[in-house]
């Protein structure tokens, strides 16, 4: 009976950890105060929605200067 009472308890503490595990992460560099870079802009995307924050793209020379419409390629972005 113990035996089962620790296998209960394990089997599904490890499935948790292995889905945290093989979960993607987006793709992010911290660039400073708050802007950050990503390879693409989806993924820029994908880690403003983990803190449920509104993303904003902003021009290439990584000043606060808003970008026109969805960059391609590198984006340079902030999460407010």
């Amino acid at each position: 009976m113990r035996r089962f009472a620790a296998f209960s308890v394990l089997v599904p503490a490890l499935l948790i950890g292995a889905g945290c595990v093989s979960r993607p992460a987006p793709r992010v560099t911290f660039l400073a105060d708050g802007v950050f870079k990503s390879p693409t802009a989806q993924d820029a995307e994908n880690y403003c929605r983990n803190f449920g924050a509104p993303m904003r793209f902003l021009s290439s020379t990584l000043s606060e200067v808003p970008a026109q419409g969805v960059p391609a390629g590198e984006v340079v972005y902030r999460c407010d």
